[in-house]
Parts: C-alpha cells; sequence; structure tokens
C-alpha cells in the first residue's frame, strides 16, 4: 500500500512505463502551445516586459530566460522564435535556460533548439537547485498540476489520506484510506477539516510550495510566470484529481496507471502563501484569457476565409474563449528584488 501521492508519481514519471515517458503530443489533451504558436508570442511579449523592469533596477547584470519543466522543447522553441522575430535586441541580450527532470529530453531539446539559438544561448538542468542565482524572467506552463499530490477525504467526521494498493483479486488498484503520512498533512488536514465536506477530496500539492522555494532561492531579481489549471481555494475546497485519455476526462485516477494523465488542479491562494513565505510577491493574478487578450492574442487571429484559416482562428480561440482554456487556466504573476515606491 502506497500513499496516493507515490502512486501517481509512479504513474506520470516512471522512466519505463510512466505517462510522461510514454506520451504522444496531443493524444490525450493539448497544451496552450499545441495549439497555436500564438500563445507563445504573447507570452514572450510578457517576458520581454518583466527583462525591461529588471534591467531598470539592474543595468549591468546577465539576463535569463527559464522555463521549468520544457518537456520536449516545443514552447522553447516558439518563445525564442518570438523573442528572436519581434524583439531581437532582448534576444541578443539573454540566455534561455531549459529545466526538465527528463535528463534525455532537455539534451534533445538543447540540440534540436541550436538551430533557433545557436552560440552557446542555451542552458540545461535535469534540478532547478543545480542552477546559480540569476536575475531574470521564470516560467512554467502546465507544470504544477503535474506535481504529484497527496490526496486527503474526510470519512466519518476525520480526515483521513487516501492510500491505494492492489487489488485482491484480478488485475488494478484500489483505493482506501489510512492515517496521514507527514506532519505536514497533519497540519494540512486541521486547516481544511472545518470546511470540507464528507466524502469530498482535497489534493495537497507539497511539491508546489518546495518548488516554489527552489524558485525563490536561485532568483536574485525578478519575476516568476506560473500557467496552470486551478484557481485560488478557500481551505478544505473540494480539489479531486482527474485525468485525461484520449482526450476524455475522468475522476479515477487508479483506471489505467501509466496510460492516462493524471491531474490536479493548482491552489493559486497557497502557491502565493508559499510564495510570500519565501520572499516573493505577488504581483499579478488574471484568467487565461485577460492575459491573452491584455498581451494582444486578438492582434494574432488569422485572417481568411478558407477552410485552413478557419481551423486556425478556432484553434486561437480555443486558448481565450470561457469555454475552452480561457477561464479553467490562471496566471500568477510574483516576483522578487524590485524595490516599491
Amino acid at each position: 500500500m502506497v500513499t496516493f501521492k507515490s502512486f501517481m508519481e509512479s504513474s506520470l514519471y516512471d522512466p519505463h512505463s510512466g505517462f510522461y515517458s510514454r506520451r504522444t503530443p496531443t493524444e490525450d489533451f493539448y497544451t496552450a502551445p499545441e495549439l497555436h504558436f500564438a500563445f507563445a508570442f504573447v507570452l514572450a511579449k510578457r517576458i520581454v516586459a518583466g527583462l525591461e523592469r529588471i534591467r531598470a533596477v539592474r543595468p549591468t547584470a546577465p539576463l535569463f530566460v527559464v522555463e521549468m519543466g520544457s518537456g520536449d522543447g516545443s514552447l522553447a522553441r516558439q518563445v525564442l522564435t518570438a523573442i528572436k522575430e519581434e524583439h531581437p535586441v532582448w534576444f541578443e541580450r539573454i540566455r534561455y535556460v531549459l529545466v526538465e527532470r527528463v535528463e534525455n529530453l532537455m539534451l534533445d531539446s538543447i540540440l534540436s533548439l541550436q538551430s533557433v539559438a545557436p552560440g552557446g544561448k542555451l542552458l540545461g538542468y535535469s534540478r532547478l537547485e543545480d542552477m546559480q542565482p540569476v536575475c531574470g524572467v521564470f516560467f512554467s506552463n502546465e507544470l504544477v498540476d503535474a506535481f504529484p499530490v497527496h490526496l486527503l477525504q474526510k470519512s466519518r467526521g476525520q480526515v483521513r489520506e487516501v492510500y491505494v494498493k492492489p487489488r485482491k483479486h484480478g488485475r488494478g488498484c484500489v483505493r482506501t484510506l489510512g492515517m496521514l503520512s507527514s506532519r505536514a498533512l497533519v497540519h494540512e488536514a486541521r486547516a481544511v477539516a472545518e470546511n470540507l465536506h464528507e466524502g469530498a477530496l482535497h489534493a495537497v500539492n507539497l511539491e508546489a510550495r518546495e518548488w516554489i522555494r527552489r524558485v525563490a532561492v536561485r532568483m536574485k531579481v525578478g519575476e516568476l510566470l506560473t500557467v496552470d489549471y486551478g484557481k485560488k481555494l478557500v481551505p478544505g475546497a473540494p480539489n479531486p484529481p482527474r485525468t485525461f485519455y484520449r482526450h476524455t476526462l475522468g475522476c479515477d485516477p487508479t483506471a489505467r496507471p501509466g496510460r492516462e494523465d493524471i491531474t490536479a488542479g493548482v491552489d493559486f491562494a497557497d502557491l502565493a502563501r508559499a510564495g510570500t513565505a519565501a520572499g516573493l510577491s505577488e504581483r499579478e493574478y488574471s484568467s487565461f484569457s485577460k492575459f491573452l487578450i491584455d498581451g494582444g492574442i486578438l492582434d494574432r487571429l488569422p485572417v481568411g476565409q478558407d477552410l485552413a484559416a478557419f481551423t486556425e482562428r478556432a484553434r486561437v480561440k480555443t486558448l481565450f474563449h470561457p469555454d475552452g482554456m480561457g477561464e479553467s487556466f490562471k496566471v500568477l504573476v510574483q516576483e522578487k528584488g524590485f524595490t516599491r515606491l
């Protein structure tokens, strides 16, 4: 019997049987850069705005753009291309860092991106903690919601932890309840006990708190942009895990271990609190739709009346439309090292 967190980590990240070691892009779900490159151009514009703020307070410091959870490098290619095409002066000033826990993916990405950013502009790490502190813009896209989470459930008035064990008969796994596995979860259980309804599931992302602490340590002056599925939750609000299998939403994470994505919505309120504790200040929080529209995505809607243009427009609209990613995704911007006047 293992905690739900251990089960989720193995299901997603096992090097041989984990979902992310076997995933084919777009097979089970679309990420923003897979839908349309317009997202990368808006993101690049916002990154450059952050770099301009840093340059104003640290005019001689080397500048870095740090993508955490860079995967196969697809978003890095789009962002680097956007900065190169639309902000060429800033392209010459930056170094781009890919942080990806799957080392082979990171190394392959650096090789493939040489055509976009040659000459030692790229750096790569499989662990964020191996980086030296820098001035720059750190960002992630759909990273935090893939961190393995502990899962709490209220049963007979008590908050207990969800565990996973093999079925006694047949294949597969089943969930069961047990004791809280750490002091941190004991504290969390007390915090959510009053508001958590009987039977409700509540994901606790302790890894996200540690991640944001590591980011803060490696940021001298800069901004952190987190783009992800979720919202600000009140303590004890239901937040069950979800699954995606061939574009179908599910609610049983034990159904297909290693063959489907398992995710839990990001609690942006918790992320903001963790950032404050680590020395980061909240600068902006908005829906994905507002972030994209403020960044000029409407100017990038393809024109034309042919089928190709219509298809492209539909893909771009999925990014910012409320029924697509526009309201279900949020953007949190945190900062460090800027003097408030």
